[in-house]
């Protein structure tokens, strides 16, 4: 297993979610933007806001840190300027990885 950790800007659609999440450790999945159609797409995270504000829908660029624990991702995922769908339940927003600071 191997430790993933990244800062990433991430919107959040306008009606995705109908609260607000919090800034502390909240749980999304991650699927990267061109690999719908390979297995172990998926990969679940813990999401923190560096401003330890909540996420809130219609949220534009949020800056965030990412953590996930995996042995499915490559050395070649989430680099900088990969492009993410972001799940929670259902889609309901997108990101982009600004930077790698642990693979």
């Amino acid at each position: 297993m191997k430790l993933a950790k990244f800062k990433a800007l991430v919107s959040l659609d306008e009606q995705a979610i109908g609260t607000d999440l919090p800034a502390e450790g909240c749980p999304f999945t991650l699927r990267e933007k061109g690999a719908e159609h390979k297995p172990n797409a998926f990969h679940k995270v813990v999401m923190t806001t560096d401003d330890g504000e909540p996420l809130r829908p219609g949220d534009v660029d949020h800056i965030v840190t990412m953590e996930l624990v995996t042995d499915t991702a490559g050395p070649d995922a989430f680099k900088a300027g990969c492009r993410f769908d972001l799940w929670h339940g259902e889609k309901v927003g997108h990101g982009l990885v600004s930077r790698r600071l642990v693979f």
